[in-house]
């Protein structure tokens, strides 16, 4: 009888502290398509006005295209991309092994892998690349990705105001 109860109990321990700890084991729920706007625009507007405007796009992604040319030739080759890929991958790798660590080592990690982690860039992924490389020649000028976020920030803008804000995500067109 006491084998029973104890086997009984066990089992009923179990299943409760598997219970418990199951929804911090669970995968992160995917964003809404409002909140993947909200953050979109957060990181995109430097005004403050919640609103995205053609010109602090273009701003952004003039920055991103210089994080990516690596060399300096005014031009981001296929091979360019890959590296700040795997730059990231590595910055990545370091955080999680300096997850566990505190102090200045974790935060330099954190640092490091906050200025890998690749920008937003027109042609970014292999078909994207293609597409974007309008003169087929290999490689994405600035005249290339800057024309291709302009094709992007009108097919975002439903409304045709000139501003991406929320209810450009919302509106069914």
């Amino acid at each position: 009888m006491r084998n029973r109860t104890f086997i009984l109990g066990a089992t009923v321990l179990a299943v409760a502290a598997t219970g418990l700890s199951a929804p911090s084991f669970a995968a992160k729920a995917k964003l809404t398509p409002e909140q993947r706007a909200e953050r979109m625009i957060k990181r995109l507007d430097t005004s403050g006005d919640s609103k995205v405007s053609l010109q602090e796009l273009q701003a952004r992604i003039s920055a991103n295209f210089k994080s990516f040319d690596a060399n300096g030739n005014g031009e981001i080759s296929r091979e360019e991309i890959e590296a700040k890929r795997q730059a990231f991958r590595e910055a990545r790798k370091t955080w999680r092994e300096a997850r566990a660590k505190t102090g200045a080592e974790r935060g330099e990690a954190i640092a490091k892998l906050r200025e890998m982690r690749p920008a937003m860039l027109p042609g970014m992924r292999p078909r994207a690349f293609a597409r974007v490389d309008a003169d087929g020649n290999g490689s994405l000028s600035a005249t290339e990705v800057t024309g291709a976020a302009e094709r992007m920030f009108k097919r975002r803008d439903r409304n045709g105001d000139g501003l991406i804000d929320a209810a450009d995500f919302t509106r069914k067109v």
